[in-house]
Order: structure tokens, then sequence, then C-alpha cells
């Protein structure tokens, strides 16, 4: 038989006409009026056979004459089988049927959230905002505390002080602060100016770097870019090939032209200068043809003519132009290689330079306590990494 998987019960409800009439001994075919019982290991009853219906005890239409019962026999489940075995009734047709063996968790067997999950649950993506913003918080905190600190008033001399006393601060970076006794010194903050001074006058109470401008005396930051040629001739210095040059100072910066031109002759014309032993000589002029300038120039005006690759105050030859530009910070200020020479620095600045005119390339320390060569790059220090530190030379030939 092959239907719908469900039971079929017998004598569940009040027999109908027909039932009634399929009473024991009823003549016809066992198979039409009479429904044989199906048992497990038994067979089907005929009249009177062991396992028919009308002879269990109390069966409707019994005919043996005792009472009859006011309710109908018990339910009586018929086991249907299809090719794959028995039929059973299932609540839910359309659920596919649990394979042997498989078992599943009720919900009641979950344990219960925790604080974390019902904080995250009640709050949403606020949840995980407000540590984010509460780490930040305290970071910008810190960032602020941090920099008030760096902020501090500068402890330190005045700019009259002696190079040793007075240091100014490093150009690019901030200058440090005042720490107590034991405690790490603050890290230096840029400073971003734009403009490279080494010194704006107010030095600090630490060693004077090398590439520092020295306090002192006030400089012209910026000129008119105009050069003025100073007025005069010299007569001719040494005995070797003849450079001519003339003087100029730019327009705007406060110095004595003619003292600088005299400065500018006497230098050249020193035996220890590029004269000596006949390897040259020198004529100042003032008009016609000349092999190079010597310019007495702004700071700022430098950096237009020079470039400004280091950022420090320095002076230059530009040979596209032939001009030797002498950096009026540093013609005031001097080097700390000279501690406080200002006159033999100025020597040195005006060889050094004259001798890239003369395409003398620069040079290093050749070893400690040596002379430095002229052409060592003294005004940034005096100092060989891995050879040792030089004395300061103004000559070429001293």
């Amino acid at each position: 038989m092959r239907g719908p998987s469900c039971a079929i019960l017998s004598a569940g409800t009040r027999p109908g006409p027909q039932a009634r009439q399929r009473r024991a001994g009823a003549g016809g075919p066992p198979g039409r009026d009479r429904r044989p019982d199906v048992r497990p290991g038994g067979s089907a009853g005929g009249d009177g056979g062991p396992g028919a219906i009308a002879d269990r005890p109390g069966a409707r239409g019994d005919r043996a004459g005792g009472p009859r019962e006011p309710f109908a026999p018990a339910y009586r489940i018929v086991e249907l089988r299809g090719p794959q075995g028995p039929l059973r009734a299932r609540l839910d047709p359309g659920v596919p049927e649990r394979r042997p063996g498989t078992t599943f968790a009720s919900r009641s067997s979950k344990a219960p959230a925790g604080p974390v999950r019902r904080f995250v649950r009640a709050w949403g993506w606020r949840a995980y905002a407000l540590p984010v913003l509460t780490l930040l918080t305290v970071l910008c905190g810190m960032d602020v505390a941090n920099g008030t600190a760096a902020g501090m008033p500068l402890v330190g001399s005045s700019s009259t002080g002696p190079p040793s006393a007075a240091a100014p601060a490093v150009p690019g970076t901030a200058a440090p602060t005042a720490t107590a006794p034991g405690s790490p010194a603050p890290k230096p903050k840029p400073t971003p100016t734009g403009i490279f001074v080494d010194d704006n006058g107010q030095g600090t109470a630490r060693p004077l770097p090398p590439t520092a401008l020295p306090a002192g005396g006030p400089y012209t930051t910026t000129g008119a870019g105009r050069f003025d040629v100073v007025p005069g001739e010299s007569k001719v210095f040494g005995s070797g090939p003849l450079h001519r040059f003339a003087v100029e100072v730019e327009a705007g910066v406060d110095a004595d032209g003619p003292a600088f031109a005299a400065a500018v002759e006497k230098t050249l014309g020193d035996r220890r200068s590029w004269t000596n032993g006949g390897r040259a000589s020198f004529q100042r002029v003032g008009s016609g043809q000349i092999d190079f300038r010597v310019s007495l120039t702004a700071s700022l005006t430098v950096r237009t003519i020079c470039g400004y690759e280091l950022p420090y105050e320095t002076s230059c030859y530009n040979g596209e132009v032939a001009r030797v530009v002498i950096n009026d910070a540093r013609w005031t200020r001097g080097a700390v290689a000279y501690k406080g020479d200002l006159a033999a620095y100025r020597q040195y600045v005006i060889n050094h330079e004259v001798g890239h005119a003369l395409a003398n390339a620069h040079r290093d320390c050749p070893g400690n306590g040596a002379l430095a060569p002229l052409m060592m790059q003294q005004t940034l220090g005096i100092s060989t990494p891995g050879v040792g530190t030089c004395r300061p030379n103004p000559w070429p030939y001293p």
C-alpha cells in the first residue's frame, strides 16, 4: 500500500451501515465483508479464526447476547509498511528527517551573556568609539603637556657675552630648556621659519655648535640686490700671473666700503697669501676688464646667489658670474673656530673664497693638532671625523 505516511485507526469511530453488516458468521468472501486483523507474526483470520475482529471480547455487534457496551473498543493501530520499512507518522512532513545519532543543543544550554557582551548590545557602535576617543584624549593631553614644557623661557646669557658662554640656537631646531638636575633633556623640536639664521642675538647656556654664528653686532639680512663698486685702484701685488678684481658692496648693507676694500687688498697682498713664491699676482681696479669680483653681501642675498644647500650662514664663490660672495653675517660675527679673533677670520674668508676663484677645491684636516688647510671649510668647523681636530689657519702658505 502506498500513500501518505500516516496511521490507519480501526474501530476508532462508530461503525457505519456496512461495518454493522460485517459480523461474525456473515456470508460473503472474507476479503470483502470482513477486514482481516493484521498482527506481527500472525495471519489473516477468516470466520471464527483466531485473528477475527468479531472474536474479541466486548466487540460491538457480538451475537453472544451480552449487553452492548456504550463505548467503542480501544483503537488498534494497523502497521503499514513501505518498501523501506514501517511507515511512521511525522509532525511536520516538510522538515527533513534527522539522521540517526544526530543531537541538537537546546537554546537553554547556552551560557548567559557576560557584562562586556551586554554592554556592547546595549550601546552598539558607541561601545567601540568610547575607548578610542578616550585614548586619543589622553594622547592629546600628553602632547600639549610636552609642548608647554618645550616652550619654557630659555636660560642663557646676553648676546654681548663671550662665545664660550653664549650658545645660539642651532638652525632648524628649538633651543633647549632648563631641566632639573638628573632629569633627561627634552628633545628639540623643529622650528619651521623658512629662513635659516644661525643666531637671533640671544644665546643659551650650552656649548656653541661649530656651525653656529657667534654672538656679536647686528648684520644686514636683506639688501637691494644691486652691487656698487667701491671706487679706487691698487698696485700689483706679487709676481705671478695677474688677476684683476673689483671690490663691491651690496646696496642696503650697512658697512664701510673703503674699509672693506682695504681689508681685501691687504689680505691678498700678504706674502702668506696666494702671491707666495711668485704663484700669482693681484690688482684691484674700479673699471675695465676684471677676472672676478669680491662682494660684501646681505645674508638673504647670499642664498639667491649661492643657493642654500647648508642651513647655515656661509660665503661662497659663484663661477657663473665670477663673484666672490662674502656674507655680511660672517664678516660681522666671524666663526666659532676662531674663538673671537674676527680679524683672522676675515683674512681666512677672503683667502678661502678667492682660492675657489683660482680653481682650488676643499680639503680635510690632515691630522690632529695640525694647522687647518686654508681650503678646509673652517667656517663650519676644523675637525675631520676619524682624523682629528686642526688649529685654525687663515693663510694658504703660513
